[in-house]
């Protein structure tokens, strides 16, 4: 797998509202924010997350759009995992968007590493684009598994 730079982003909580876990239950989160993505895709943006707290992890489920600098929208969704301990984050992130200058978006799977900083309520990420380096053959067991 080849991972290009597709694009930083500053994350800014607005508001929180959190369910601390109990009776066996997960913890969750609600957020609303917002963002400044630069690079490859670059604009504001504006997004929700409800994630679930499980044991001093946090597995975003967020959705947002961006208005890209050429005045097109791109949505997105984000999900991965990270740690509230030490704040490392690991995000995957899809788009969908109908802008002509971004269509390449909509084939993208982006990988984000980053810090949470829980305090500030706010998060730095660096996103990659996936792109399919290498095509093993189907039905051919790798000389290990012999």
């Amino acid at each position: 797998m080849r991972l290009d730079h597709l694009a930083d982003v500053s994350w800014s909580y607005d508001l929180l509202h959190s369910v601390a876990a109990g009776d066996g239950s997960d913890g969750q989160v609600f957020g609303q924010g917002t963002a400044q993505f630069s690079g490859r895709i670059a604009g504001p943006a504006t997004w929700s997350n409800f994630p679930r707290i499980r044991q001093g992890y946090a597995f975003p489920d967020a959705h947002g759009s961006v208005t890209v600098d050429e005045g097109g929208v791109v949505l997105f969704t984000v999900t991965g995992m990270s740690s509230l301990d030490d704040g490392s984050g690991v995000h995957v992130m899809t788009f969908r968007t109908e802008h002509n200058a971004h269509l390449w978006l909509n084939r993208v799977i982006a990988v984000g590493e980053g810090r949470v900083d829980t305090e500030s309520a706010q998060l730095a990420m660096r996103y990659y684009e996936c792109t399919v380096d290498v095509l093993p053959t189907v039905g051919v067991r790798a000389s290990s598994d012999r």
